[in-house]
């Protein structure tokens, strides 16, 4: 019988402890709903977690509990995305809000909030205290976000302070706490700084997809920020391109109207202006500031697979 790497058997004893968390709501409120709290997807952020826990020298049951919260919490911040933005499919499948309306889609999202926080409870108090922070920085990231829709006054760096709120608070709550619980000499603050870049990396790299990728690949519709009148990085740098500001004008007003032809629309401005290319340079600019801090870990074998891992972010194309 082959043995499992120790990541891959941490992050199956991961999806393990999410299906326990859907068998036992499943109990109380049908599992035809419990499976959308802990339902996991790519689980990049699970095992970003994993391989940081094991590079700062963290026991095991911590860091698999930082993953499971870190999914619980994420899966419920794209459960309340789906109600506000009105998604219909995510991850190839229906939404709650498509099948059983915007009330049950929130209600799941709370639940889902509510057992992350019964994971971090597992760790330790700090832990809970700190995971409350980055959530409220993730609401209000995504209010700025919400006040921010339909405008056109957005600067890369608002774009990049919301993105640190919204994406890469709860990267960094889990360097914060992975970093907490290392026994190993390493730089104070480094991890917490590691997870917020690879969370505004992570959204970077999500925008251009939004873009980039089909339907069959994103599993959801390319297009859905533009068509909700919100303002993504090649966007900002569109509108930044005095060539292409009065063709982008033209279409941002259009597009809530035809999402299909948009998105093609969408396409030929920011080939022709170079603007997709544009926001993967300042993507890599992330990369060469994260990248160091990554090489400074203490277990340095581990480093270097987190350091593979965050270039597969970088490059990826899923």
């Amino acid at each position: 019988m082959k043995t499992l790497d120790p990541v891959e058997a941490s992050l199956s004893r991961v999806r393990e402890g999410l299906d326990r968390r859907i068998a036992s709501l499943g109990s109380r409120v049908g599992d035809h709903l419990a499976e959308y709290v802990g339902r996991p997807g790519k689980m990049l952020r699970a095992r970003y977690a994993l391989l940081l826990g094991r590079a700062l020298g963290a026991e095991e049951r911590v860091s698999e509990c930082v993953a499971r919260a870190i999914e619980l919490v994420h899966n419920a911040s794209l459960l309340h995305d789906d109600c506000i933005d009105e998604g219909l499919t995510r991850r190839g499948v229906p939404t709650p809000n498509a099948r059983f309306g915007d009330r049950t889609g929130i209600l799941l999202g709370d639940l889902a909030f509510t057992e992350g926080m019964a994971e971090a409870v597992q760790i330790d108090a700090d832990a809970v205290r700190s995971l409350s922070r980055a959530v409220h920085e993730m609401t209000v990231g995504e209010l700025q976000e919400e006040f921010l829709c339909g405008s056109l006054n957005v600067s890369v760096e608002g774009y990049c302070g919301v993105a640190a709120r919204k994406t890469g608070a709860l990267f960094a709550w889990g360097g914060e706490v992975l970093s907490a619980h290392s026994p190993l000499e390493h730089a104070d603050g480094e991890p917490a700084r590691l997870g917020s870049l690879a969370g505004i990396l992570l959204q970077i790299v999500d925008d251009i997809h939004d873009f980039t990728l089909s339907e069959a690949v994103a599993g959801k519709p390319p297009g859905q920020d533009l068509h909700n009148g919100r303002l993504t990085l090649p966007g900002i740098l569109a509108m930044d391109d005095a060539k292409s500001r009065e063709a982008f004008l033209a279409l941002w007003q259009s597009a809530s109207r035809d999402n299909g032809a948009a998105h093609a629309d969408a396409m030929r401005i920011f080939r022709n202006g170079g603007h997709l290319d544009a926001s993967r340079t300042l993507a890599r600019g992330l990369m060469e500031e994260l990248l160091p801090m990554v090489d400074r870990l203490p277990v340095k074998a581990v480093a270097g697979e987190l350091r593979g891992f965050m270039e597969l972010m970088f490059k990826r194309e899923f």
